[in-house]
């Protein structure tokens, strides 16, 4: 596949292996299986949203070609498309902290997902730091469904994670644990995760029948 815009191939067909190489184990098998999942999920909204993404953005997991993805993560490498897997889609991929971002997609209509979640780039300003988590919950709230996912046993993103579905006060419809520690290069606190599907109130029709 190619960049329409610019010619230039997908990130994901060049996996970036050179920064911060103690996170290559996202690129195993076993932990792109949580973005399968994710995908899934998501398959039926008119909008994808992924906070996070770095080395694995969920663009290159979907199979039903929604409206607009958007990615967003400080680290990730910028990329835009008008098309996905060969159908019209606006993609875009922002190396940018959401907290910057607006997000110009319909409550009910789209589908967040946040695998990895640590949220530690967070104001340290209270203030500041309450607005930031209020923006979050609110992009959660408003969902048609989301899709988390943290290590269990990395007290701050389980900890964080809580915090997120507490406030968003979403239905929890699927929980699933997945065991990576077979995974080349994960460190032991990073190989038991869990994964949540949790429905928003506010869901409207897809639209792809």
């Amino acid at each position: 596949a190619q960049n329409p815009m610019t010619d230039s191939p997908c990130p994901w067909e060049v996996p970036d292996t050179r920064s911060y190489p103690d996170m290559n184990y996202l690129l195993t098998e076993g932990a792109m299986s949580r973005y399968v999942l994710a995908a899934h999920y998501v398959r039926d909204c008119h909008s994808v949203v992924e906070i996070g993404g770095f080395k694995t953005p969920i663009t290159r997991f979907l199979t039903r070609v929604p409206a607009h993805v958007l990615v967003v993560d400080p680290l990730i490498q910028p990329y835009t498309a008008t098309t996905l897997n060969g159908e019209p889609c606006q993609v875009e991929h922002r190396a940018a902290a959401f907290q910057s971002e607006s997000f110009d997609v319909r409550a009910g209509t789209y589908g967040m997902v946040l695998l990895g979640a640590s949220m530690k780039h967070f104001s340290d300003e209270p203030t500041q730091r309450r607005q930031e988590w209020v923006k979050l919950i609110g992009l959660l709230r408003n969902a048609r469904v989301a899709v988390l996912e943290f290590a269990v046993e990395w007290g701050l993103g389980r900890n964080n994670v809580e915090s997120l579905v507490d406030g968003a006060s979403m239905d929890l419809r699927v929980q699933l644990d997945i065991d990576l520690s077979r995974c080349p290069g994960v460190e032991t606190e990073h190989a038991h995760r869990r994964l949540l599907v949790l429905d928003g109130k506010l869901a409207e029709p897809s639209g792809h029948g």
